[in-house]
């Protein structure tokens, strides 16, 4: 359960928004990878798959702490890449006769892209040159289902899904990605939502009695409201959609940190069945702004956002560094 989207501003700022739910936090961690960082996919049987040398810098949220291992970040080259759920509509490619130099798993894609790539056309490709296969996690005790979500600086957007074991790149210009089904069904369903308008309706009158609208909003009636993929999928178009424009960079940081609080799930809201245990929550949240390079993350135990200035993060060299996600409480003021 995530949602993703992206907005621009008046001045051509790019930034994207995202919420992290997941039963747990897996470990996970705030991550920076410096340039010349040696990293590998892994193949069958813990085998060494793809290599390569990380060309950009970037930052992002790992899992499991393990900092080639990430399910969200940007690069300096302005690129974004995520992991959002996909349970039952998620079929990797088999590992059997490819080659252990083509082979990565899921959980090493976002770090794949972000370390070689300073585009979504440059995504899309180097992604064709790998295959995914179906590598169970060992912390998780499953192969962990999820697409692809890719942002650049321009403002180009994809999704990248696995359908019958062949991967297929879809163009995504809505910019809006949640989870099941694939984005094609989604882009399609947006369709059913055509009535909706953040405009109030008029009154209308029936036999001399006039009828008023009450209060604001109602252009919005049918605006689904529950928590599912596709419900949430509308939810965020519309809100991207009905959004004034945006003035400038700090303005649209702002603006993605509005939207995504619409979307932030408290704990106890979903559960496994009735009477079931208590599943998904919002964990994280990040603002990844692809323009002034700023990095801005959100923790469940913290409400503070914190930003990391990428053109300021020490990528010229080293190991990874990771730190904690803050934890804390509000602030107690005396008046």
């Amino acid at each position: 359960m995530c949602t993703s989207f992206q907005l621009r501003a008046k001045d051509s700022t790019v930034v994207v928004g995202r919420t992290m739910e997941f039963p747990n936090l897996m470990d996970a961690k705030i991550t920076a990878v410096p340039r010349g960082f040696k990293s590998a996919g892994v193949g069958p049987d813990n085998s060494v798959g793809k290599t390569w040398t990380t060309k950009h810098g970037y930052v992002g949220m790992d899992a499991f702490g393990r900092a080639d291992w990430l399910t969200d970040g940007m690069n300096e080259k302005g690129v974004y890449a995520s992991l959002l759920y996909m349970p039952g509509f998620c079929d990797y490619t088999p590992a059997a006769g490819k080659k252990a130099d083509e082979l990565i798993a899921i959980v090493n894609a976002v770090a794949y892209v972000l370390g070689n790539c300073a585009s979504v056309d440059e995504a899309k490709e180097a992604m064709r040159a790998v295959a995914v296969w179906p590598m169970m996690v060992p912390a998780m005790g499953f192969v962990p289902p999820a697409h692809v979500v890719l942002h650049d600086a321009s403002g180009d957007s994809a999704v990248i899904e696995w359908v019958k074991g062949e991967m297929v790149v879809f163009d995504n210009p809505i910019g809006v990605a949640t989870n099941c089904p694939h984005l094609d069904w989604h882009l399609l369903n947006l369709s059913n939502f055509v009535n909706l308008t953040p405009v109030n309706p008029k009154p209308i009158t029936i036999n001399g009695v006039t009828i008023s609208p009450l209060g604001q909003g109602p252009g919005m009636a049918g605006l689904p409201a529950d928590i599912s993929p596709p419900s949430r999928f509308v939810r965020a178009t519309a809100y991207v959609a009905a959004h004034t424009e945006i003035a400038d960079s700090a303005a649209c940081e702002m603006a993605a940190f509005h939207v995504l609080n619409n979307f932030d799930i408290p704990v106890g809201l979903v559960r496994d069945g009735e009477g079931g245990a208590v599943q998904d929550q919002t964990l994280w949240s990040t603002i990844s702004n692809l323009t002034d390079l700023r990095y801005i993350v959100r923790g469940v135990d913290d409400p503070n956002p914190i930003a990391i200035d990428l053109e300021t993060t020490k990528f010229d060299s080293g190991d990874a560094r990771q730190v904690d996600l803050p934890t804390g409480t509000f602030a107690t003021v005396v008046l």
